[in-house]
């Protein structure tokens, strides 16, 4: 069983957006490509559901189709899901500060953020190698 986590952070601005990082300690199931190099876990799952690269700002600063997200207060609650093989994407808590529930229920949406990294500090790195991806998905809060 693979376990996903989920960090959350806010972008700066008047019109800040709760985001999510999405993280594995796994970052292969050992499958190569031809010229031996490892094959990202989630590589399929990104390519069904439709994700962007983080530098392509026009091709996922609009809502993604099929996919939804909500989030409860009470618990800290967040399910994702979307096509294909990003059916129940993630469910968990998510360790929200006030800032990003603030974010998020002014929003209604949220940026999704993945790279084959296994901490969101290391993003950056992988937006460098071209290995970054996001997505907008309409969020609800209760």
């Amino acid at each position: 069983m693979i376990t996903m986590y989920a960090w959350p952070s806010t972008a700066d601005g008047p019109d800040a957006l709760p985001m999510v990082h999405f993280t594995t300690d796994e970052q292969s199931a050992g499958e190569v490509t031809p010229e031996g190099m490892p094959v990202w876990l989630f590589d399929t799952a990104i390519r069904d559901g439709g994700w962007c690269q983080f530098t392509d700002f026009d091709g996922w600063s609009v809502p993604a189709t099929r996919w939804q997200a909500f989030y409860r207060r009470e618990d800290d609650l967040l399910a994702v899901s979307g096509p294909g093989s990003c059916e129940g994407w993630y469910q968990g808590n998510l360790g929200a500060d006030v800032e990003w529930v603030q974010a998020a229920a002014t929003q209604q949406s949220v940026v999704l953020l993945a790279a084959p990294v296994q901490h969101p500090l290391l993003y950056g790195y992988a937006v460098e190698a071209g290995a970054a991806f996001a997505l907008l998905v309409p969020l609800l809060v209760v």
